[in-house]
């Protein structure tokens, strides 16, 4: 049974419910919707992809040349380094245009700069496809925001292109992005982990936060609020570099906001990036001992040595610990990031800045809130810590589930 969700912009929701699915379904994703139950939005079409390198189809053609197939490709913007061939431009100034479809290429490496609107003159449509990592600091996130900001000036209609969430669809976690704490790790005030899609999320932009674009979501088929990546059938084309595989983004959650204090290696430069917490100062058994003693849900911690083979502490081989998420559905990334600096702070205090300013506005711009290092140099006990963000993240759980567009 196919529903319609009408949030007074045009939706198009191409989403199967199915009572029973098979943990082994295959999802079909947005792009392969569009193209064979709503062709007629874009054929013909003067086009442009905000995409990057990890966006495929069903068949493992990228969505920018599924939509050539159909339509005309005039702009691929992109938040990283341009992916595939590219050929310059018969003038410097002209930039570079991708070598299969001819189209100019914009790169945004800084996602708080917005696309100039002079760069959507010969454009009829704008198309969202990405694969998010379920994560705010995400850079993706923000530049998405920033397109439909764009897309409500310039006038176009925007066709977003949904994927799954790989950590799921209802890991909820983390503090509500504080105002003052804008930066290019987040804009707009949700949780350090959202529990939505990225239509889902565009659609909660869209209308929370004024956007106002004129946004067409193309949904996907055979989803649930409950997969990750794993569950879905679909093959995993790592988004960055330091997320290699699907379960990556889970363990990102957790230790990307306190690695920006730079002090410790959090395990980028193994083969397990996000995975550990490394320095050659830190006793991994001590620190396991520690850990251990809260009971954490859903996770444990294991002594290990490591020799990241490039970042920080490259070539040497650095003791520490190595997370484990034994649990999914129970796992919380904040409150496990959170016990991780604090028992780091309270074993070494001189080696862990947390009053450094630079260091400071580091953890604080990822994690979203000032409190949490705050709290941790006044010592207060981990469980207060947690509790101080539960009250904005179910105010944030309440107002998202006008958004959700998918079945538990």
């Amino acid at each position: 049974m196919r529903q319609l969700y009408n949030f007074k912009i045009s939706i198009i929701v191409a989403l199967l419910i199915i009572l029973t699915i098979p943990s082994f379904a295959a999802v079909k994703v947005g792009i392969d919707v569009l193209a064979t139950q709503h062709p007629t939005l874009v054929k013909g079409k003067r086009l442009a992809v905000l995409t990057s390198k990890s966006a495929l189809d069903a068949n493992l053609l990228h969505t920018v040349d599924r939509l050539a197939k159909a339509a005309e490709i005039k702009l691929i913007i992109t938040g990283d380094h341009f992916f595939r061939e590219s050929i310059p431009g018969k003038a410097e100034s002209e930039g570079k245009f991708d070598a299969l479809t001819n189209a100019k290429v914009v790169e945004i490496l800084d996602p708080l700069q917005k696309p100039a609107a002079k760069l959507f003159n010969n454009i009829d449509v704008i198309v969202i496809d990405f694969q998010d990592i379920g994560i705010r600091y995400y850079k993706y996130v923000t530049l998405m925001a920033q397109l439909l900001d764009v897309a409500r000036e310039v006038q176009l209609p925007v066709i977003l292109l949904d994927r799954p969430n790989p950590i799921g669809g209802k890991l909820l976690s983390g503090p509500v992005l504080e105002v003052s704490l804008r930066s290019r790790f987040g804009v707009y005030p949700i949780p350090l982990t959202y529990g939505m899609t990225i239509a889902e999320l565009a659609l909660y932009f869209n209308k929370v936060f004024g956007l106002g674009a004129n946004l067409t979501i193309i949904g996907m088929e055979g989803y649930r609020r409950s997969m990750t990546y794993s569950d879905t059938g679909l093959h995993w084309v790592p988004p960055s570099d330091f997320i290699p595989e699907p379960t990556t983004p889970l363990y990102y959650a957790a230790t990307g906001f306190i690695g920006e204090i730079g002090v410790f290696s959090t395990g980028v430069g193994t083969n397990r990036p996000f995975h550990y917490i490394l320095a050659p100062w830190i006793d991994g058994e001590i620190l396991t001992e520690k850990l251990e003693e809260y009971n954490l849900p859903g996770v444990r911690f294991i002594s290990a040595q490591e020799k990241p083979y490039y970042g920080l502490y490259s070539g040497q081989t650095t003791s520490g610990i190595e997370i484990v998420i034994t649990q999914k559905n129970i796992f919380d990334p904040f409150l496990t990031g959170t016990a991780i600096l604090k028992t780091l702070f309270e074993l070494y205090p001189d080696r862990i800045p947390l009053q450094n300013q630079a260091a400071a506005e580091a953890i604080d711009s990822l994690a979203g809130s000032a409190m949490v290092r705050e709290s941790i140099t006044s010592n207060k006990p981990l469980m207060q810590i947690y509790s101080s963000t539960q009250q904005t993240l179910n105010g944030f759980a309440q107002s998202r589930k006008e958004f959700l567009i998918y079945p538990d």
